[in-house]
């Protein structure tokens, strides 16, 4: 008979760990949508990579980066990190102003509309072979894709959210697998 301690050892060592996985673990679009996940979500088409992060509503500072031992990351490309305005009130234009009789009395001004910037949020190279990022997200999805050249033998990613280190949140590729530390270092070779 097995006693419990020996089946939880053979249970544990059954779970996969990818925080030193090959990169076929990483192959499809794990599965998450806004607003009701929480999490880092990593995959890879070919030679792009993926990385996507989401809240359940309240507002949450994500921070880390990919970095590459040989080869350039290139063509990194920002998703919707909201460096474009967003509009939250739509202005009113200045308007005539007419008086009781249906005489013009003037022109009444109008208002601007109000418009947020996130101009705090940082997706960016740090050299050629280094990906840093600090973005404050609220109910959306953000983050960015990239790709490696062919001498690129691994790539580590280091994530954080609110200032901690939590690897029960990240999941990577189709089969929405959890790592159980970090920092992920992913073997292309």
């Amino acid at each position: 008979m097995i006693k419990a301690p020996a089946l939880i050892a053979v249970a544990f060592l059954a779970i996969p760990s990818v925080s030193h996985a090959q990169a076929n673990v990483y192959e499809g679009r794990p599965t998450f949508a806004e607003g009701t996940d929480l999490g880092y979500y990593i995959w890879k088409d070919g030679n792009r990579w993926h990385v996507r992060w989401t809240t359940k509503g309240a507002s949450r500072r994500f921070t880390g980066s990919v970095t590459s031992d040989a080869g350039e990351l290139k063509s990194l490309k920002r998703i919707d990190v909201e460096s474009e305005s967003r509009v939250l009130y739509p202005g009113r234009p200045s308007h005539v102003v007419i008086g009781p009789r249906g005489r013009v009395r003037g022109v009444a001004g109008g208002r601007a509309p109000v418009v947020v910037t996130k101009d705090q949020d940082k997706i960016e190279k740090d050299g050629d072979h280094r990906i840093i990022f600090n973005a404050l997200t609220t109910g959306d999805i953000d983050g960015f894709d990239f790709t490696t050249e062919d001498e690129t033998r691994d790539l580590t990613f280091t994530m954080q959210v609110n200032g901690q280190p939590m690897p029960g949140i990240i999941q990577v590729g189709k089969d929405n697998i959890r790592p159980r530390r970090l920092p992920l270092v992913v073997r292309l070779k």
